[in-house]
């Protein structure tokens, strides 16, 4: 088993994946590294790997877990739609970079507590931006930049977008910023079933929580009823009916699972080149999109299955080791 005198005498390197709302998983590894007296030295972060990251780096994660476990899904979508003319995204990311300021403040990351990076790609080029400096809030804003979804951040001139597209669970960024050891976390374990698209028997949702258009459908159409209000918006119904229920996936799913598509089939080729000396994979898989609603119980396998892999994984000394875990 890991130590925390381990931790003490090599540079702990901690890539965090991508995978969007699974990323709440990411929350209980960390509390798991916590009572395993684990500090890692440095942590890079691809997507929403480098939202936990960042904000874990910048000694926030407390204030995350807190908002993370009060969300239900009008709450999470409402950090997401927002009225822009889309352009190069359907969203401007106004509301994400906003929620992350309100959490970490303005900082630099030359003054963070864990060194941190975050990786992005340059959406002209394909080639990855590795984010070490600057400020907080804009490396993070970049790497979470999902293509088609939120419109790109631009940043000396480049346009970035989700670094998910070349490098999903971001080992390398680790060793090149010097660690010894790298532990890995990948969410794509455990897909969803074709014949149990909802985790449940057809027709049966748990309360609070909608079908598959019921987020964005719901969402959009609450905002337009206010908007139109005073005028004749009798039509809006039948659509929001028809839309709620129909059971062809809808814009922000048909994007996040052909962006999760290409990710799963990129980690596999690069955790098997350069793999990390402890891999934790959390059985997250079924979790769509935009369903932060269900942090706590991302959490809390996030924390089961590093308690799993550290108790059975055996770390080199040098670290580049082959890759462990359950």
């Amino acid at each position: 088993m890991l130590t925390g005198n381990s931790s003490r005498e090599r540079k702990i390197g901690l890539a965090l994946g991508s995978g969007a709302a699974r990323g709440m998983a990411h929350i209980g590894v960390l509390r798991a590294f916590e009572e395993a007296g684990i500090r890692p030295s440095m942590v890079a972060g691809t997507s929403i790997g480098a939202l936990v990251g960042g904000i874990y780096a910048a000694g926030k994660l407390e204030e995350l877990t807190e908002i993370a476990l009060g969300l239900d899904w009008k709450k999470a979508a409402g950090y997401f739609l927002e009225v822009s003319f889309p352009r190069s995204g359907l969203i401007e990311g106004t509301k994400v970079t906003d929620f992350l300021t309100e959490i970490v403040g303005s900082l630099d990351m030359d003054v963070l507590p864990v060194r941190f990076a975050s990786a992005a790609t340059d959406v002209m080029t394909g080639k990855e931006v590795v984010i070490v400096d600057g400020d907080l809030v804009s490396a993070i804003r970049a790497s979470i930049s999902v293509p088609g979804i939120f419109t790109p951040a631009r940043r000396n001139g480049s346009f970035l977008v989700d670094g998910g597209l070349v490098d999903p669970v971001p080992v390398s960024v680790c060793r090149a910023l010097g660690a010894d050891v790298v532990i890995a976390v990948d969410l794509n374990n455990g897909r969803v079933k074709e014949d149990q698209q909802d985790g449940l028997p057809e027709g049966v949702l748990p309360e609070g929580r909608p079908g598959r258009n019921g987020i964005v459908a719901g969402e959009i159409f609450a905002w337009l009823e206010r908007k139109t209000k005073g005028f004749d918006a009798g039509f809006l119904g039948p659509v929001k009916e028809w839309m709620s229920r129909d059971p062809t996936p809808g814009i922000f799913d048909v994007l996040g699972s052909s962006l999760r598509i290409m990710e799963e089939q990129i980690a596999l080729a690069r955790l098997e080149i350069d793999r990390p000396d402890l891999l934790i994979r959390p059985s997250v898989g079924n979790v769509r999109f935009l369903e932060f609603y269900l942090a706590e119980e991302m959490i809390a396998e996030g924390y089961r299955s590093a308690k799993e892999a550290l108790a059975g994984g055996t770390l080199p000394e040098h670290g580049r080791g082959g890759a462990s875990g359950h």
